[in-house]
């Protein structure tokens, strides 16, 4: 009697055992079921900065020169207020296309003072040609700086970092716009410029020359 009674008891306690243990499964199951994975975008913006190149295209020819030699003018060429590497301010355009080892295209109507670009180097020279000599050239190619590293994309800052006082600054009539001039104290250099044009902020352009051509913001 007492063997059947343990017996059933221990079958009841079994079956509540299976039971709880189903229902504990069920549950985790349940549990899993509902757990879904998480997923984590990370999204990168890549910020472009677009610099625009004024290119002027040619327009004619210039009288035939022999041109002996390599071109000079590469990306490492400097601005100063003579000149451009070895086309120097007052050349005849025979002897700066020479100098240049490479000859130039007018791209404005040719006459007392026109526009011309090299053929070969790189793009964004243009000199200013006033009776048959090189008075200005200006840049609109940011990897052509200044003998000290100044340049287009340079803050107005950093120039007058760089040249302190020799910067005469002019405002635009009905602008942002600014002219940073560089005067140079040798009184040899006395009738030459660099000229730096900000946008107020940075610099977007530069030229150099004699005057009164250097001064001019207008071409000719």
């Amino acid at each position: 009697m007492r063997f059947t009674l343990f017996a059933l008891l221990g079958t009841a306690l079994v079956s509540l055992i299976i039971c709880f243990g189903a229902i504990d499964t069920d549950n985790k199951a349940k549990e899993l079921k509902l757990t879904a994975p998480t997923t984590t975008t990370t999204t990168t913006t890549t910020t472009t900065t677009t610099t625009t190149t004024t290119i002027l295209s040619p327009i004619g020819t210039l009288p035939f020169v022999e041109i002996g030699g390599e071109v000079s003018l590469d990306y490492s060429s400097s601005i100063s207020t003579v000149g451009l590497d070895t086309v120097t301010f007052g050349m005849t355009v025979k002897n700066a296309q020479k100098a240049a080892g490479t000859r130039f295209s007018p791209v404005t109507a040719r006459g007392e003072c026109f526009l011309a670009v090299p053929d070969e180097g790189p793009k964004g020279i243009t000199f200013w040609i006033v009776e048959s000599t090189v008075e200005r050239v200006d840049i609109d190619n940011e990897l052509i700086r200044t003998r000290s590293g100044a340049g287009i994309g340079d803050t107005e800052s950093l120039i007058y970092e760089l040249f302190g006082e020799k910067i005469e600054t002019k405002i635009l009539p009905e602008s942002s716009e600014k002219l940073l001039i560089y005067v140079p104290s040798d009184p040899s250099d006395k009738n030459f410029r660099v000229v730096f044009k900000s946008d107020g902020r940075l610099i977007k352009r530069v030229w150099s020359g004699r005057l009164p051509w250097v001064e001019m913001t207008e071409i000719c």
